[in-house]
């Protein structure tokens, strides 16, 4: 499906394609597009509305990139750093490289180019030519849109071995200063250009690099190719008296280059360019990156993807403090440049010490601190601590806790269907809902008795069943890092889960929030695991029309009354068994709708719901009194099937308590041990 800002990008290069003989590589139309593929991740789908944004590039001169060469302003040839290999992902692109080459996220303010006509917007003009090509930087506002040149299209990224700041990019027609090396990747959705212009190579899947030929950065080798039919430049470039590991390490970096077949343009929550600090990939195969870009007082420093997307730090006050954190997964922050280590220490165990990587700032951000990062940290409690080269403990202030957002949304695409939860609100005024959307948004479940679900001492995970998913999603105790599905038959079905740190409201209790998609029918167990993969609970679930292998519903004791929780649909329902002369309890969302006894042999029907929607879904409860049957269901267009407690009878005697969760309305048989026991309806 072809988005809002897909179509706007491909209007804004037909207007330049005929506005301008622009110096862009042109490939012939026969020529086949090799296309890069990196499957395992997913497909975005935001769309960007309209904006009135002046984007003007000017080819700027590159003098300023000699004075930004490896020399005395590089803190990695001082030795104190350790370089490790970064891998990120920007956009659709993944890419290897060492931690001392310069990565720069471009694409948030190739995105500020005006792609649509109406409302007013920012407008972006250049920065004053110093250092390669200068990127625009986003003023005033302006209502007439309009693009000026863009000889190399929209950049997404770049890799050098030279600082060249935020508002430049190597990219230029003069080529690249002595010693220096860059990788830069650019959009420009078609190939576009004047009869004569230089062609370019495809991209080859295997590395290989292609030859050098002049384009619109100047001589370096070229390449051409698509993603998800986006029209994407690449250039490696070379500087005169470049070393022989710098080169090895630009075309190592190009040969590691892998793309997201599924990618399409998405307007990204920033405005402007970062530097890429490091990258890597949670357990749950979630791409995570660190980026950095300056703040009003210094740098802010930001994690995208990862356990604790969006949590940035900004203006560092290192020193006094001998280091500022944010506790996510990867914990990263600020950190004194007296450190030789930091650690993240375990408050429960003190065998538990993750060390962490120090990296310095880039030369163009000369503050007088490190960055840190340490990978691993997810549902453990502790705290990050600078360490000394003796290995003790800097002791000084410190800016520490565990970041909450006010909206915590967890979202996936399993076969085929995309799938989200979003968790709000707060536990201390019982505000505290949950949303799932499976093609359309459900309505909200907002449980009234959160000390019995939600803000309880167990998971509380409730169930959404739909044709195409089904999805559990709820509260978790902190310790529980992974959610775990196994069917009766012993295989493992496919599914996605997710689980971050909860909303900012969902504390006192603390609760993390958990959500597993499934396929839209099975049984088997749940399992809640701890970081180490120790199993913490398990519970038996069934749904759609399979049957679980245990008919029997998992209970306890309560006050004396076996009592059994469940949830469909988004409500939350309990069910207790009081004295034979009192019958039964049932409670739904936190509203009691029966106390009494129910006749033997007799089905009865209880919405799940008020108002409106009191019209569909509902929970049939059945007495089985003599027959005590090993199955009992509805047959209607599917089967849906009952699960048992330990019940009695309105006189006294020994029963089983049948339940059978239902969607929708409308009537159906009553099947006991595969007999026609004659038809029921709800709600």
């Amino acid at each position: 499906m072809t988005t809002d800002i897909e179509r706007e990008l491909r209007e804004l290069f037909r207007q330049k394609a005929e506005e301008a003989p622009l110096a862009t590589p042109k490939t012939p139309a026969a020529a086949p597009q090799e296309i890069l593929r990196r499957g395992r991740r997913h497909q975005v789908g935001t769309v960007l509305g309209s904006a009135a944004i002046v984007l003007v590039l000017i080819i700027g001169s590159v003098a300023g990139l000699n004075t930004l060469l490896r020399g005395d302003g590089d803190p990695f040839a001082t030795g104190d750093y350790h370089v490790f290999e970064r891998t990120a992902t920007i956009e659709a692109f993944t890419v290897t490289s060492p931690s001392d080459w310069f990565l720069v996220n471009e694409w948030p303010l190739s995105m500020q180019i005006a792609v649509g006509s109406g409302s007013s917007s920012g407008e972006c003009t250049a920065a004053a030519p110093g250092a390669g090509q200068p990127s625009p930087v986003c003023t005033e506002t302006s209502q007439s849109p309009r693009v000026e040149s863009l000889p190399f299209g929209l950049p997404v990224f770049q890799l050098s071995n030279v600082d060249t700041g935020l508002r430049s990019v190597a990219c230029s027609e003069e080529g690249l200063p002595n010693g220096a090396a860059a990788l830069f990747v650019a959009l420009y959705d078609t190939p576009i250009g004047p009869p004569g212009a230089p062609q370019i190579d495809p991209f080859s899947p295997n590395g290989a690099l292609p030859p050098i030929s002049e384009g619109p950065c100047g001589p370096g080798h070229y390449a051409e190719f698509t993603v998800n039919d986006h029209f994407f430049m690449s250039w490696l470039g070379f500087g005169d008296g470049v070393t022989d590991a710098d080169r090895s390490t630009a075309l190592a970096a190009y040969a590691s280059m892998t793309a997201d077949d599924a990618w399409a343009p998405v307007p990204p929550e920033e405005l402007t360019p970062a530097y890429v600090i490091a990258g890597g990939v949670t357990q749950i195969g979630d791409d995570w990156r660190l980026e950095l870009r300056p703040s009003q007082e210094d740098v802010r420093f930001s994690l995208v993807g990862g356990d604790g997307a969006g949590t940035a730090l900004s203006d560092f006050v290192i020193p006094p403090s001998v280091i500022e954190w944010a506790a996510t997964d990867p914990a990263f922050g600020a950190i004194t440049k007296q450190a030789a280590a930091v650690e993240f220490l375990s408050t429960d165990d003190p065998s538990v010490a993750i060390a962490g990587t120090i990296v310095p700032l880039p030369p163009s951000m000369p503050f007088d601190f490190d960055l840190f990062f340490i990978e691993g940290t997810g549902g453990i409690d502790g705290e990050a601590v600078a360490l000394g080269p003796d290995g003790d403990v800097i002791e000084g202030d410190t800016s520490v806790g565990r970041v909450r957002q006010a909206v915590v949304e967890l979202s996936g695409r399993l076969l085929g269907h995309d799938w989200s939860a979003r968790f709000t609100g707060a536990f201390a005024d019982q505000s505290a809902c949950i949303r799932v959307t499976v093609a359309e948004p459900s309505e909200p479940l907002c449980i009234k008795q959160l000390e019995t679900s939600l803000a309880g001492g167990q998971p509380s995970l409730h169930s959404w069943v739909t044709g195409d998913l089904t999805v559990f999603a709820g509260s978790v105790p902190p310790d529980v890092a992974e959610l775990r599905f196994t069917s009766d038959d012993g295989t493992q079905p496919e599914s996605q889960f997710r689980c971050r740190m909860g909303p900012s409201g969902w504390i006192d209790p603390d609760k993390n929030v958990c959500a597993i998609a499934l396929p839209p029918e099975g049984s088997g167990t749940l399992q809640y695991l701890d970081a180490n993969g120790t199993v913490l609970f398990e519970e038996g679930n069934g749904w759609g029309s399979a049957t679980a292998a245990s008919d029997e519903l998992p209970w306890t004791n309560e006050g004396g009354s076996i009592t059994t929780h469940g949830s469909f649909q988004g409500a939350d329902w309990k069910l207790q068994v009081l004295h034979y002369r009192d019958g039964y309890r049932l409670t739904i969302d936190g509203r009691e709708v029966f106390q009494g006894t129910l006749r033997a042999g007799e089905p009865t029907a209880f919405p799940l719901f008020e108002g409106d929607r009191s019209r569909f879904d509902a929970l049939v409860l059945l007495v089985d009194g003599g027959l005590f049957a090993e199955h009992v269901s509805i047959a209607t267009e599917g089967t849906w099937d009952g699960r048992w407690l330990p019940g009695s009878t309105a006189d006294g005697a020994e029963a089983r308590l049948w339940v059978i969760e239902i969607p929708g309305a409308g009537s159906g048989s009553l099947l006991i041990d595969g007999m026609d026991r004659g038809g029921v309806s709800w709600p």
